[in-house]
């Protein structure tokens, strides 16, 4: 008989927990908006507050071939149906997916959006 009372009293304790640990956690939402801006609460020293000198760093550069000229590309050197372009941003500039059909296999053929180079086949 002793034993099943202190396992209601036990029991009986867990909402007060759960009302606690909802009560910890609302502390978090009441927090300074300084601080939670994600620079810590320190003043940045660049203007922008960016990590990233953009004095330093070069914008990649335009690309000199357009989507359609990849696709003429890939058509020329792989064959097949183009069936879609898409433009992605890489590293050293602008690169062309281009799927295309060939053979019953779809596959994706990279165009390097500066030279015209296939980067895979």
């Amino acid at each position: 008989m002793l034993y099943s009372r202190t396992c209601c009293l036990r029991f009986t304790q867990v909402p007060l927990m759960l009302l606690a640990a909802l009560c910890l956690s609302c502390q978090l939402c009441l927090a300074e908006p300084d601080l939670l801006g994600g620079d810590m609460g320190l003043a940045s020293s660049a203007a922008n507050n960016s990590l990233i000198d953009s004095d330093t760093i070069a914008p990649p550069a335009a690309p000199s071939i357009s989507p359609a000229d990849a696709a003429d590309l890939v058509r020329n050197k792989v064959g097949g149906q183009v069936m879609s372009v898409k433009t992605q941003q890489g590293d050293t500039g602008v690169i062309y997916a281009v799927k295309v059909l060939n053979a019953g296999r779809m596959r994706v053929i990279r165009v390097d959006g500066q030279s015209g180079r296939l980067l895979n086949r």
